[in-house]
């Protein structure tokens, strides 16, 4: 019985001296201040902490500056508008020139000796000849078919005349931009040499007993030659190397027996230089 009683105040009295233990654990403070434990020997346990705190920072301002004037002057509205015009420069414009071909038609007016027995008819031309800035040499062909006048249709029949000229040409550069500028415009004049052959044409002659009494005859189916001469002029409109012309002259020849024979041709065609 006594053992057993021992065995018993023996543990209360270890579970007494515990809780005095713990009491007085629980009341002491405790230190704050960390006790570095390293490895000193071999065999031993080293503990180290290492903090790795990440901090992030999101920047949010932004700043906004904003500024509206709002001063409003009272007066006058004024308008301004600019009238300064840059013209366009303009290169010097050169007339085609050098070797060059033409082909021309038109109408041919009879007068002088030619006037009373004919009447207008078709007349149509070619040309060949070498142009320079001021003057040029052409030689041209004219055919020309008179109508018939009512009352001279007994004396007709199917009249022709030909007419060779040889000229000099005169270019005459005003008022080359006339048409914009790519377009160039020419005013010449030509004159020279005539020669002209016809047959069947009535004409007016001179009457051997008075001069002032008019006489007109038939044409004969030979070809009749008489020299003259030619003058007229005309204008152009070209570009690059092509050439629209209108022009009139007056060709001309005096037979031996009657007043000057005349034809006034109006003749439009092309050159091609």
């Amino acid at each position: 019985m006594s053992l057993r009683y021992t065995q018993y105040l023996t543990g209360a009295a270890a579970l007494l001296a515990l809780g005095a233990a713990s009491a007085v654990a629980q009341g002491t403070p405790k230190s704050t201040r960390r006790i570095p434990i390293s490895k000193e020997a071999p065999g031993e346990v080293s503990m180290s902490r290492v903090d790795t705190v990440t901090v992030y920072r999101t920047d949010t301002l932004r700043v906004t500056n904003t500024r509206v004037d709002t001063v409003q002057v009272a007066g006058p509205t004024v308008y301004r508008t600019d009238t300064v015009q840059v013209q366009p420069v303009m290169r010097p414009v050169r007339l085609p020139y050098g070797m060059y071909f033409g082909l021309g038609g038109g109408v041919s007016a009879p007068n002088g000796a030619l006037f009373t027995p004919n009447s207008a008819g078709p007349t149509a031309q070619a040309q060949l000849g070498w142009q320079g800035t001021w003057l040029g040499l052409r030689g041209d062909l004219n055919w020309a078919k008179p109508g018939e006048d009512s009352r001279f249709a007994a004396g007709q029949a199917d009249p022709d005349i030909m007419n060779f000229s040889a000229d000099a040409k005169l270019n005459i550069p005003f008022l080359t931009h006339m048409f914009g500028s790519n377009h160039r415009f020419g005013i010449y004049g030509v004159g020279g040499y005539t020669h002209t052959m016809y047959k069947n044409l009535p004409m007016r002659v001179d009457s051997p007993a008075n001069s002032n009494t008019a006489v007109f005859i038939a044409g004969t189916p030979n070809w009749t030659h008489f020299n003259g001469w030619n003058a007229g002029g005309g204008a152009s409109v070209g570009w690059g190397r092509t050439e629209l012309f209108l022009e009139s002259r007056v060709l001309a020849f005096d037979p031996n027996n009657a007043p000057q024979s005349r034809q006034i041709p109006f003749v439009f065609g092309i050159n091609f230089y």
